[in-house]
């Protein structure tokens, strides 16, 4: 019964999610304090070049705190402004007091994380059949999505507006769409994956028209922000390493890994089921035609083939860039095999046992 429609199976997958991930966020905050979360390295805090650097969540606390007076204490304030919509909505539910701002970053990734497990239960329901649904959960306890959440970073948000407009798009709401594609895109570019397979979809199916509308709104959007920045700053963001040495070779990071065990979860839980979706996604489309799941899965694939360098180097990094990888896969094999998507499902959510044993991070 929990899972009789759709939408009771987005409320089910939402709860659990939510309750799980409540959980685990209290279960930290009892250890740690919330600044915490966003790790926080001396080296941009306090002008200290030889202090340790912390981690990307540091730079979303910062413009939550003080908005357009962060620069200072950015990486790179192009790139860090360009991800604006996660840092600026914390700040609004802080009403602008520095002091609340660490935890509405929490917050705002708890609420996030725990409506992409419901949306995606939606969408799997809606294209297959609602016992389907708790395949939801491999996305709830994916070693990406959970990181992401504990360490006040983009990516939570940027799912959730990525999925609302696959949502909308499927209920043929084109506005509503562009403006999901656009806020996931003005949250992290990852946004511009889902408009991409979107667009593919529409074209290859002969409407064009609609096809490039909801390209092109995303895309003149970020554009036009980074015209807002490069007037601001003078630089955009091609300058940093996510930007660089991006090479036409295929899973070219990979090999960058420290270390073998590095190495063999990364091949594991991302490159050998990226090859083998891709592989199927373009058997179909090559042999049939571009589905709505098809053409997810072959821009969620082709993502995490020639993600940057920089994201593969950091494995913390490879799993939460990648996680259009476990959202376009799952729906894929909804669309084309239910009965494997449990399998995906169960080595994708293996990756949880992971995140527990690192230290530092819930205990």
């Amino acid at each position: 019964m929990l899972l009789r429609n759709p939408r009771a199976a987005a409320f089910t997958m939402g709860a659990i999610t939510l309750i799980l991930t409540a959980a685990l966020v209290l279960l930290a905050l009892t250890q740690y304090d919330a600044l915490d979360f966003a790790r926080i390295g001396r080296q941009f805090c306090c002008g200290e070049p030889a202090a340790t650097r912390g981690y990307d969540g540091q730079f979303a606390l910062y413009i939550a705190a003080v908005g357009s007076n962060a620069t200072p204490f950015l990486d790179g304030a192009t790139l860090r402004y360009q991800r604006i919509i996660y840092p600026v909505t914390a700040r609004a539910l802080a009403l602008g007091n520095p002091g609340y701002a660490p935890y509405t970053l929490i917050l705002l990734n708890v609420i996030a994380h725990s409506l992409n497990a419901a949306l995606l239960a939606y969408l799997i329901a809606k294209i297959s059949r609602p016992r389907f649904a708790w395949a939801a959960l491999a996305y709830s306890v994916w070693f990406g999505a959970l990181i992401a959440v504990r360490l006040d970073l983009n990516e939570p948000l940027c799912i959730t507006f990525g999925l609302a407009a696959l949502i909308a798009y499927q209920d043929r709401r084109n506005r509503v769409t562009a403006v999901m594609l656009i806020l996931s895109t003005l949250t992290k570019e990852i946004g511009l994956v889902f408009a991409a397979a979107i667009a593919l979809h529409a074209i290859s199916g002969g409407d064009w028209r609609r096809g490039l509308y909801v390209l092109s709104a995303p895309v003149i959007a970020f554009l036009a922000w980074w015209g807002v920045l490069y007037i601001t700053f003078g630089t955009l963001p091609i300058r940093y390493p996510a930007a660089q040495n991006l090479l036409p070779i295929p899973f070219n990071g990979l090999f960058a890994e420290e270390t073998p065990l590095e190495f063999a979860f990364l091949v594991l839980w991302l490159a050998i089921p990226t090859l083998i979706l891709f592989i199927a996604a373009a058997w179909q489309a090559i042999k049939r035609q571009i589905t709505f799941g098809t053409a997810l899965m072959l821009a969620g694939a082709a993502w995490v083939m020639f993600m940057p360098d920089v994201s593969w180097v950091d494995p913390a990094a490879a799993y939460r860039v990648a996680l259009p990888l476990v959202v376009c896969g799952l729906i894929y094999l909804a669309e084309q095999n239910p009965r494997r998507i449990l399998w995906a499902a169960g080595l994708w959510g293996t990756s949880f046992l992971f995140l527990l044993m690192l230290p530092d991070t819930w205990f």
